[in-house]
């Protein structure tokens, strides 16, 4: 009787125990569409200041303000994406046939560009959402690895910078091809597969930096224990081949852009030590993300090199002990790790690359291997009963105190990027002994007719590194434009002399041998640039200049046609053009070419003046007057008499 009273009492309890299992369901489903809500919620919150960013002169101009391509996307720059080498020393046709559209959409107004880096973002940290919930089945270990993905403040650098196009748009198709990987590796769908082995590919053409994902894949297998096999090894063919291929691809491209390069000031195993140390400062800053800087330059030559440089090894070494004796057999560590060092490996500047021993940019996929492992661990310590609760809490404040103190700082990144400036004075205040950042920052002031304090940095910049051609010649505009005629020239030749092959040498000093009547040593520099750039639309310009000073003006047309035919708004050379023809009397010529430079340049009171003396010329008096008035209006200055015989002649 007691065992069928049991009985009795045990079926009420199994029924209500199964009418609560499909609302736990529920609200477990309901649980990660709300944690997902507010890991995006609170990325758009920082970032939103993001959209009132300008450019900068850090590539910025290169990438689309001056690219030809980028600005005149047609059939024919579409397949140019594809087919040329490298833009800016990459090759990545998808990131920039992106920017090619911002242009249609956006022009020259910054803030499209940084709203379409924000959408990226704030996809990419959905699909990282769901790559961890796929591949660990947790809501709060997929909320964690993507809010820290979200608002690091290492990661604004490729969000909140224009150039960095390519971060975004390789880390999307990345984790769409790990995401659809984890579908095949349960399904064995054809369908996966080919969709995992197409994301890789846009991923490749996005940025060289994908080649990792063959090695991701395989450590995939090892944190599912899927059981090795040559079926696993012929899948990975595909992934493998494509990866050997792009990376020829890449190195190609930043050959050809003289990007690797030898850095013969250090010895190798000065090498190895930097190495050392740019691995543990991303390991470190994974979690305290201080400071941070645009550009991180070596450590100056016979300085002495800070404490963290000669311990980093032994650090290193004492992690990588960790690791071994404790958790050696702990898979989750093991592939967050894994993850971390493959996407790590190719930029710890073994192989130098650029002039910097690390970058924020550089962290965008890498750092989810730490996120997972910091996942990892305080999901054990939560699930973990023998751990107090205590203990539970202050894991939760901590967590919750490094998210908050990362947003702040994430916020405070971004305002450097507000602009040139803000971007170069937070570089030198960290590391005061960087020519670039002097270079750049004193084309900001230059740009903005600040020309004191441009040379002041032009002059730092060339202290620091004597062998600057570009610091050289930015320094010689200002040279030229004091009137320093023989020293302008002074440092286009040092410039050349450091750079046989740099056009932008042989332009600035033609233009100055032009002021300095040297038309000869003129005429043979900007046959210089265009040796080397047979397609650039200044040097004929500039030749078309040249030519009319010394009278040959039938010659100095072609050459301003030659220009315009290169850059159809070039509308210098339209009115120059006009000028040229207002010599030969073809004032219906000159007409044509004034009206097409106000066409392109409507606020430029100069070619409104000269179109009234063609119109002058003409004897069409009321239009002159018009156009002489309209440029007075736009602040060039007229002469009065001219005015007033123009009004006198019009009968007002």
């Amino acid at each position: 009787m007691k065992q069928q009273q049991a009985k009795k009492k045990e079926k009420p309890e199994n029924k209500s125990l199964s009418k609560k299992l499909p609302v736990e369901k529920s609200a477990n489903k309901n649980l990660k569409w709300f944690l997902l809500a507010g890991v995006l919620l609170l990325t758009v919150f920082v970032y939103y200041p993001s959209l009132k960013n300008e450019w900068t002169n850090w590539d910025d101009r290169g990438y689309v303000l001056d690219n030809e391509l980028t600005k005149n996307l047609n059939t024919t720059t579409f397949t140019q994406f594809f087919t040329t080498a490298q833009v800016m020393g990459n090759y990545h046709p998808l990131p920039m046939l992106s920017l090619a559209i911002d242009w249609k959409m956006y022009g020259d107004d910054a803030t499209g560009y940084h709203l379409t880096a924000l959408l990226f973002h704030l996809l990419n940290t959905i699909l990282v959402f769901s790559f961890i919930l796929l591949l660990m089945q947790s809501a709060w270990m997929a909320a964690i690895v993507a809010a820290l993905f979200a608002i690091h403040p290492a990661h604004t650098e490729s969000v909140a910078w224009i150039s960095e196009r390519k971060d975004l748009m390789y880390l999307c198709f990345y984790m769409m091809s790990l995401i659809a990987y984890l579908f095949y590796s349960k399904s064995k769908s054809a369908i996966s597969y080919s969709l995992c082995i197409l994301a890789f590919i846009f991923s490749l053409l996005s940025k060289g930096q994908a080649v990792t994902l063959p090695i991701v894949l395989v450590g995939i297998d090892y944190l599912q224990k899927r059981k090795w096999e040559w079926k696993i090894v012929i899948e990975k063919i595909p992934f493998f081949a494509l990866s050997i291929a792009f990376g020829l691809i890449a190195v190609n491209a930043q050959s050809l852009s003289k990007s690797i390069a030898d850095i013969p000031y250090y010895s190798f195993p000065e090498k190895m030590l930097f190495a050392a140390y740019s691995l543990f400062s991303y390991i470190y800053k994974a979690v305290y993300a201080n400071p941070l800087s645009a550009f991180y330059p070596y450590p100056l030559k016979g300085a002495a090199y800070s404490w963290l440089i000669w311990c980093s090894p032994i650090l290193l070494l004492a992690i990588a002990a960790i690791v071994i004796f404790k958790f050696r057999k702990n898979r989750m560590v093991i592939f967050g790790l894994l993850f971390f060092l493959v996407n790590v490996a190719l930029i710890l500047q073994i192989l130098p690359v650029g002039a910097a021993i690390m970058a924020d940019r550089y962290t965008y996929l890498a750092y989810l291997g730490l996120f997972f492992l910091i996942a990892y661990f305080v999901d054990w310590i939560m699930k973990n009963k023998s751990i107090k609760i205590i203990y539970k809490q202050l894991v939760s404040v901590l967590i919750i105190s490094i998210m908050a103190i990362q947003c702040s700082q994430a916020m405070d990144r971004i305002a450097v990027w507000k602009n040139t400036e803000s971007l170069w004075l937070d570089t030198i205040e960290k590391y005061n002994y960087v020519p670039v950042a002097r270079n750049n920052l004193g084309s900001f002031y230059q740009k903005n007719n600040r020309l004191d304090e441009a040379l002041v940095q032009f002059n730092e910049a060339i202290r620091l590194q004597k062998n600057y051609p570009e610091a050289l010649i930015n320094r010689s505009d200002i040279y030229r434009v004091q009137g320093k005629i023989r020293e302008a020239i002074d440092d286009c030749s040092n410039a050349i002399k450091f750079n046989p092959e740099y056009p932008g040498a042989f332009m600035n000093r033609g233009i100055a041998y032009s002021i300095g009547r040297q038309y000869d040593s003129a005429f043979h520099d900007f046959k210089m640039v265009l040796k080397t750039e047979p397609n650039n639309a200044n040097a004929y310009g500039n030749l078309g200049n040249l030519l009319d000073m010394k009278g040959k003006i039938d010659s100095a047309i072609w050459a301003y046609t030659k220009a315009i035919d290169i850059n159809p708004a070039y509308f210098d050379c339209y009115g120059n053009r006009a000028r040229s023809y207002m010599k030969l009397n073809k004032f219906t010529q000159a007409l044509t070419d004034a009206s097409s430079a106000i066409q392109y340049s409507p606020a430029a009171g100069n070619l409104y003046a000269l179109r009234a003396d063609v119109y002058f010329n003409m004897n069409q008096f009321e239009n002159a007057l018009n156009d002489a008035l309209k440029a007075q209006q736009l602040g060039f200055t007229i002469n009065q008499q001219y005015i007033d015989m123009l009004k006198q002649k019009t009968g007002k």
